[in-house]
C-alpha cells in the first residue's frame, strides 16, 4: 500500500498550529513545563500526528527557535537594505534584533536553550539542517554589511580579524546588551525604552567605533538614524509594540 498523500500547505499548517500551541505552553509554564504529552492535549491532532511532526520536545524547542529565526532574517534583510551609510545599516540591523527581542521575548531567549548539546543533539536533522541555513542567512545579512564597510573604506579592520570575527563580535555585543536590559523592559515597560535604545546604540557605537567605522560616534548623532528607523522602516513593528505595551503598562 502506497503512503497517503497530505497536501504540504496542510502539513505546514499542522505545524503552524503545534508551534503556535508550544510557545502559549512555554509562555505559562515554561521550558520545563513543556511536554509532548501536554502539547498533544492542546491540539485537535492524534499523538501520531503529532510525532509525525516533531520527534521530541527536543525537535519541537529546536523548530521553535528556527520560526523565530525565520523571523529575524526577514528583519535583517530589510535592515541590511537600509538607506544610508555602511554604519547605518550596521546600526539598523542591530535595532532589528532588539525589535524582535521585544515582539518575541521568549522565542529570543530560546536560542540559549536551543544551542545546547542535549537540544541540538536529539533533534531531528530536519530542523538542525533548517538550523544552520537560517543562521548561515542571519550571519549573510551581517557579513555582507561588513563587507560593504570595508570595500567602501568606510571601516577599517585594525586588528586584522576576520569578518567572521567581526560578524561574530557584534551578534555577541548585542545580544549580551539586549538580555541584560529584558529584565529592566519588562518591568518598566514603555518607560524602559528610550533607555534601552540609548544603551544599545552606546555599546555598539563603542564596537563600531573601534574598528574606526565612519561617520564615528563623535562625529554624527545615530540618534537620528535611530529614529528613522522607528518612523520609516520599521514603522509597523514599532506600532504593534507600542500597542502591545499599552496594553499592558499599568500607568
Amino acid at each position: 500500500m502506497s503512503p497517503r498523500y497530505v497536501d504540504p500547505e496542510i502539513l505546514q499548517e499542522r505545524e503552524n498550529i503545534l508551534l503556535d500551541q508550544a510557545l502559549l505552553l512555554l509562555q505559562q509554564q515554561g521550558v520545563e513545563g513543556l511536554t509532548m504529552d501536554k502539547l498533544v492535549k492542546q491540539v485537535p491532532f492524534s499523538k501520531g500526528t503529532v510525532y509525525g511532526h516533531f520527534s521530541g520536545k527536543e525537535d519541537l524547542l529546536l523548530g521553535l527557535c528556527n520560526r523565530g529565526m525565520g523571523i529575524m532574517c526577514s528583519l535583517f534583510a530589510r535592515a541590511a537594505a537600509f538607506e544610508g551609510s555602511s554604519r547605518d545599516r550596521m546600526l539598523a540591523i542591530h535595532f532589528a534584533y532588539l525589535l524582535y527581542s521585544r515582539l518575541y521575548p521568549m522565542m529570543f531567549m530560546l536560542v540559549i536553550t536551543a544551542k545546547s548539546p542535549g537540544i541540538t543533539e536529539k533533534a531531528s536533522e530536519k530542523q538542525r539542517a533548517a538550523h544552520l541555513q537560517l543562521e548561515a542567512r542571519l550571519s549573510g545579512s551581517i557579513i555582507t554589511t561588513i563587507e560593504q564597510g570595508l570595500s567602501g573604506q568606510e571601516c577599517m579592520n585594525p586588528g586584522n580579524l576576520s569578518i567572521e570575527q567581526i560578524a561574530f563580535a557584534n551578534w555577541s555585543a548585542a545580544f549580551g546588551s539586549i538580555a541584560l536590559l529584558s529584565k529592566d523592559i519588562e518591568q518598566c515597560g514603555v518607560r524602559a525604552q528610550l533607555q534601552s535604545d540609548q544603551a544599545l546604540i552606546t555599546n555598539i557605537s563603542l564596537l563600531l567605533d573601534g574598528l574606526q567605522w565612519r561617520p564615528l560616534m563623535s562625529e554624527f548623532d545615530y540618534s537620528l538614524t535611530l529614529e528613522r528607523l522607528k518612523t520609516g522602516l520599521f514603522a509597523a513593528e514599532m506600532e504593534e509594540l507600542n500597542a502591545r505595551e499599552e496594553m499592558t503598562d499599568p500607568g
